[in-house]
């Protein structure tokens, strides 16, 4: 299969100020403004055996001190939280590149069994305060851009719900603070997928940002004929693809804006 950038190999994005004619080239103009790069490393977090659902409780835990995290291994661009359960305990270790622990933190079980929510968000708020800097990340926080991700559409068998989870983890990594109100931007759009030849499908995206009136900012298109094959068999590494790749799109146009 064709690397992440394949989709993108006919991408346009438009922006209010004109076009720009490398939307997807690295631009050291636009990295996101956090105190260390630590800071923005996503976290994947193992499966703690016997406490079942724990580590889901975790990741979304981490979501919401804005810490993009999942129970996905993502390769080594991912810090790694494992935990070991014990006598009623959990002991969280979190590594980094190498296996470099870079710190742990012990958290008593719930006694009712899966009842996660105390324990996850108490496990959250640890690796928090190792990621962030001194302050615990509240300037970084109010640096970044406040953004929503509204409705997000998908066709030719492309999971929708699966596409905003992605953009969101996507825009997060992008340095943008990914709200639910008194967002700044926002950000809507989604997959269209058209019938073609030679056993190929036109797969075209696209991503409307809008300001908190709704004027339109910008929009990133991206288009690339796709053999069906492949929406069918990797629709989900396809998926993961085009949020990625429309993040970058999206992450120069809030930077623009800014």
């Amino acid at each position: 299969m064709r690397r992440l950038v394949t989709l993108l190999v006919s991408a346009l994005l438009l922006a209010a100020c004109g076009e720009l004619p490398h939307p997807f080239e690295h631009d050291p103009g636009a990295e996101p403004i956090l105190a260390t790069p630590t800071a923005m490393a996503p976290v994947v977090v193992a499966e703690v055996p016997g406490q079942p659902g724990l580590a889901e409780a975790v990741v979304k835990a981490l979501g919401e001190q804005d810490i993009p995290a999942s129970t996905e291994d993502g390769g080594d661009r991912f810090l790694h939280l494992s935990g070991i359960a014990r006598s009623g305990r959990v002991l969280w270790t979190l590594t980094g590149p190498g296996n470099k622990k870079i710190g742990e933190n012990l958290q008593t079980l719930p006694r009712q069994p899966g009842d996660f929510e105390q324990v996850a968000s108490a496990s959250a708020a640890a690796v928090s305060d190792y990621l962030r800097s001194d302050d615990l990340g509240g300037a970084d926080m109010a640096a970044r851009p406040r953004v929503a991700v509204d409705e997000v559409t998908a066709g030719g068998g492309l999971d929708a719900g699966l596409l905003k989870r992605a953009l969101v983890m996507a825009l997060q990594q992008k340095g943008m603070s990914v709200v639910s109100d008194r967002a700044k931007l926002h950000v809507s759009g989604g997959v269209r997928v058209s019938l073609g030849t030679a056993g190929r499908d036109l797969v075209e995206v696209s991503w409307v940002v809008a300001d908190d009136e709704g004027k339109e900012v910008g929009r990133v298109n991206q288009s690339n004929n796709v053999y069906h094959d492949e929406l069918v068999t990797l629709g989900t590494r396809m998926t993961h693809q085009i949020a990625e790749g429309g993040a970058e799109g999206v992450a120069q146009l809030v930077h623009i804006k800014r």
